[in-house]
């Protein structure tokens, strides 16, 4: 498994040091992202910027929450888990056809997961600044149980499919699939990195053109 990483980490970022393209791409879609037990519904996207014909460069996040009967020994008749990855990252584009393209990618960074008992809150209060008045808002929280960092690798694979262009200037929309594996590292408060250590499956759309 190490070699794979590696591979697709060089095939990732083989090209780095060619003049820079003003090109970007944007993917915003679904994914199954290993939760506690179970694969569960993640919102997912990422954003690139080409710094040649085929490499680009970026960040991406995703967001997912799962509710629990479990309580995991703290005070809770059931407990909901948020999990939270921002990550870096590099995607080579190794087939780019006229309506498709394959590429390797590998993305890195940190995975955020909180415990909380949804069953007890507390208020809190924004205050914001709105042509020289200020207003108080207040919202009920859940009470935080844990609250446990990892950090994650992952490299997969994304295959996109042109469904055609938009906009005068010509820019592409794709059907994206990815596939990957989530390397999840360290230990937390009531789960472990390898627990969260499993495939990932995205689908959605990718918006690739001129900036």
């Amino acid at each position: 498994m190490k070699k794979v990483i590696y591979i697709l980490g060089f095939l990732s970022t083989s090209n780095l040091f060619f003049a820079q393209k003003d090109h970007i791409a944007v993917f915003a879609g679904l994914q199954l992202q290993p939760g506690l037990k179970k694969h569960l519904p993640a919102f997912q996207m990422n954003g690139r910027i080409y710094v040649n014909d085929r490499v680009s460069l970026g960040g991406e996040l995703a967001y997912t929450q799962q509710n629990h009967s479990e309580n995991f020994g703290y005070p809770a008749n059931r407990t909901r888990s948020y999990h939270t990855t921002f990550n870096v990252l590099a995607q080579n584009d190794l087939i780019k056809k006229e309506n498709l393209t394959l590429s390797a990618y590998i993305s890195t960074g940190i995975y955020f997961l909180s415990l909380v008992n949804p069953d007890e809150t507390y208020t809190e209060m924004s205050y914001n600044q709105i042509r020289g008045v200020w207003f108080v808002n207040e919202y009920e929280v859940p009470r935080r149980l844990s609250r446990d960092l990892f950090y994650n690798i992952q490299p997969g694979l994304d295959l996109s499919y042109k469904l055609g262009n938009i906009t005068k200037e010509k820019v592409g929309v794709y059907l994206t699939s990815r596939v990957g594996y989530q390397f999840v590292m360290g230990n937390g408060s009531f789960i472990n990195g390898t627990q969260l250590t499993k495939p990932v499956f995205s689908l959605g759309i990718t918006f690739n053109g001129p900036k």
